[in-house]
């Protein structure tokens, strides 16, 4: 018997969400009430319809779908349910008693669809239908929760994204539900419409960009008749102009991008509009203590500002997610944002921006002073996190108040040092030094860390030894005695690779000097460390040992591991020049390891080119070749180069290692180590066994690989069955092993890294 109901036909096919609706329908199983919620044309609407088709059978009475959205008046809506239901009205009854008589032992679903402009009657309505009829289930969908006992609140994700690595790959790209869904759609204007090896990563970028948005991909998917795939993504920019295409049938506020946000704001009260709009000065996020004191003001207080924020999060309109242990960090979807900016820029956005970027400057210059404890990891984390917030503040100050710019650029020098993204920092501190600024303090501070940045990443010590003399004329004119030893640090690190000790052994020596005047343990802890760096060099080993072992000292002491294992290299060349070549070992081996925690490529490089020094001394020249090739590969992706001196030794070392291997073997090894990624190369340097590094196609046995082999080939786990002659279950069993074994999410997966390492049946 089929089970009544008043249910749209699809006139679309439904594309993916499977995960979610197995879910939703464990949930129905055991709940009452369940609100689907999401901002608009997240498809909550269309999750909620499929749900409804595919629960008929557990709802003999009925299945029955009510539209809100044509209802602008609540005193329609007792009538409007009694009418999808079938039900005629009494006279002298009220209708809601009459609904609920009829509803009372029945098993009937009933679908709310949007009801967000009506949220207070539909709350009332569902509370008391679900009170007075106890079998039946109520399935809502609202940009905000009902608030009702018992509900269910079930937040609409957006659908799968690529990635976009994957986009060589169709089987994966496949994977994502945005990119099918935008396949689908596009062939409604152009049945001829197929994604080709050179637009896949276009594609993919397009629904990235869309954050995997159903009505945004379906706009998008829309212009696939009249514009190519590049052109969308160069005008996604202007994402409000650009997706105004929707089908005439549609409900009004969702035939565009815009009218689906539109109707959200217009349903906020005045304060929430007003929170709404100022949010958007943030980028990539923030956290409640940066939304309070950057957004309040002008009639909303700071402690107005969590009960704002929360009900905006209720809305769907700010995504609440947790970010850091025992944070929640608060974010609104680029669509979102993109239309905030429009309403902030409305009312005026100057005074708001300028609060963002006081705040972020002010948190930059407290976060960067605890990358120097034992908090460093913590808080290196922390300002990854808040990224993008720190180069918009710094993009604005720039724009509106170079002095300020330039003190954030100052500051945010230690994090460019510690991330190793030179390019990024060598572009703004010349953007803010070739500014016109009144601050001689922040321009020496700014000076220093180019020279520094010019010398270490870029090998430009030209650069380097003019902005260090400059730094320290400032420094001496002003008498600012921190910025004076870091400047006569560069100098002497300038002429002792220029070959001439005597003058850079006279800066170490004053630089060493002025740390310990004003007291400064990391300032003292890298002059010791440079002075043990040049004495070594000059042939004085055991002053250079203790110089670079009280160095370590204060580094540990102070918590600061980044700095320490830098100092441990010095530490282990100082002992393989001494012979002791097990302290060089593990000194290389200890720093290594802490740097890889940071993916401090810079650091793995000169440790690897240690560990290849010693390679050498144990007779093994392929494991040197094949270390100096993957140190020369890491020192690649950020262009830095290795220190003269210490050049002029790996470099006769890997000569030496060529002499003996012979250049087809040689050869070989530069190839194996230019392979290498960071990880691979750390824990080769490291001697981790063979077996734990090996291949991964090694850790199948025999029966797998055919499996594999066989799903490359593009067969179904039933026709591997039939091929192999065996059980269907035994194949599901081989490729859970198979999963497990290599790391892979899905079968597509295997069947790219089978096709690509162990070839096909």
């Amino acid at each position: 018997m089929t089970t009544p109901n008043n249910l749209p036909a699809e006139l679309t096919s439904f594309v993916g969400r499977e995960p979610q609706l197995a879910e939703l329908r464990r949930l129905l199983h055991r709940s009452r009430l369940i609100t689907l919620t999401g901002p608009g044309g997240a498809g909550k609407s269309r999750l909620a319809l499929r749900l409804a088709t595919d629960s008929l059978d557990r709802f003999p009475d009925g299945v029955r779908h009510l539209d809100l959205a044509p209802i602008g008046d609540q005193a329609l809506l007792e009538q409007s349910l009694a009418a999808v239901c079938g039900i005629t009205e009494e006279p002298k009854r009220p209708v809601l008693e009459v609904v609920a008589d009829r509803l009372r032992d029945s098993r009937t679903l009933l679908v709310f669809d949007g009801c967000e402009h009506l949220v207070d009657a539909c709350a009332e309505l569902t509370s008391q239908l679900l009170r007075a009829c106890p079998k039946l289930a109520i399935l809502a969908t609202s940009r905000e929760p009902l608030g009702v006992t018992g509900e269910v609140i079930w937040r609409t994700p957006s659908l799968t994204l690529p990635r976009l690595e994957d986009a060589a790959h169709r089987e994966l790209l496949m994977e994502s539900e945005a990119i099918r869904l935008f396949i689908d759609r596009a062939r409604l204007s152009r049945p001829d419409f197929e994604v080709q090896p050179s637009s896949a990563g276009v594609l993919a970028q397009i629904c990235t960009r869309l954050e995997g948005i159903p009505l945004a991909i379906e706009l998008a998917a829309g212009l696939a008749g009249m514009m190519t795939l590049q052109e969308i993504l160069d005008r996604l920019s202007h994402r409000f102009r650009l997706l105004t295409g929707g089908s005439r049938s549609s409900l009004p506020r969702h035939q565009t991008l815009r009218q689906a946000v539109d109707w959200s704001y217009g349903l906020l009260s005045p304060t929430e509009q007003a929170l709404f709009a100022r949010l958007a000065v943030f980028a990539g996020g923030f956290d409640l203590a940066a939304a309070e004191a950057v957004v309040h003001g002008d009639a909303i207080e700071p402690d107005d500002v969590l009960p704002t924020l929360s009900r905006l999060v209720k809305k769907s309109l700010v995504v609440a997610e947790p970010g850091r242990p025992h944070a929640t960090r608060y974010r609104m979807l680029d669509t979102i944002r993109e239309y905030a900016v429009e309403k902030l820029q409305q009312v005026g956005e100057t005074a708001w921006r300028q609060s963002h970027a006081d705040y972020f400057s002010d948190w930059t210059v407290h976060a960067v002073k605890q990358l120097d404890s034992t908090e460093q990891m913590t808080w290196l984390l922390r300002i990854e996190e808040e990224l993008a917030n720190l180069r918009l503040a710094l993009e604005w100050s720039f724009t509106e108040h170079p002095d300020s710019a330039l003190a954030l650029a100052v500051a945010m020098g230690t994090i460019w040092w510690m991330r190793r993204t030179p390019g990024e920092a060598f572009e703004w501190l010349t953007r803010t030094l070739d500014a016109e600024t009144s601050n001689p303090e922040a321009r020496a501070g700014a000076l220093m860390w180019r020279a520094r940045l010019s010398r270490r990443m870029r090998g430009d010590y030209a650069t380097a030894q003019r902005d260090a003399e400059e730094c320290a004329a400032i420094a001496r004119t002003l008498a600012l005695p921190h910025l004076l030893e870091q400047a006569v640090t560069m100098l002497g690190i300038v002429a002792s690779s220029a070959g001439d000790l005597t003058n850079g052994s006279r800066y170490f020596q004053e630089a060493h000097s002025l740390a310990a005047e004003i007291g400064d343990q990391y300032r003292l802890a890298s002059s010791l460390n440079n002075m043990a760096m040049l004495e070594s060099e000059l042939g004085y080993q055991d002053s250079a040992l203790r110089h670079v072992e009280e160095a370590s000292s204060l580094a540990e002491q102070m918590g600061n591991r980044f700095m320490r294992a830098t100092i441990l290299d010095t530490v282990a060349r100082v002992n393989y020049r001494l012979g002791n070549r097990d302290l060089a070992r593990s000194s290389w081996a200890e720093g290594m390891t802490i740097s890889a925690g940071f993916g401090d490529s810079v650091n793995i490089a000169d440790c690897l080119d240690g560990m290849a020094l010693l390679a050498i001394s144990a007779a093994d020249p392929s494991r040197a070749i094949v270390l100096v090739s993957a140190a020369t590969a890491l020192r690649a992706l950020t262009g830095v180069e290795r220190t003269l001196p210490w050049t002029t030794e790996v470099l006769e070392a890997e000569a030496q290692a060529t002499t003996k291997l012979g250049r087809s073997a040689a050869e070989a090894a530069r190839r194996r180590g230019a392979a290498m990624s960071m990880r691979d190369a750390v824990e080769f340097a490291l001697g981790i066994p063979a077996t734990d590094r090996v291949e991964r196609s090694t850790l199948l046995t025999e029966r797998e690989t055919e499996v594999a082999r066989l799903i490359a080939s593009g067969l179904t786990n039933g026709e591997v069955a039939g091929k192999l002659g065996i059980s269907g279950r035994t194949v599901d069993a081989h490729v859970e092993h198979i999963r497990n074994k290599l790391g892979l999410r899905t079968r597509a997966q295997i069947a790219v890294w089978a096709h690509e390492r162990i070839g096909t049946a």
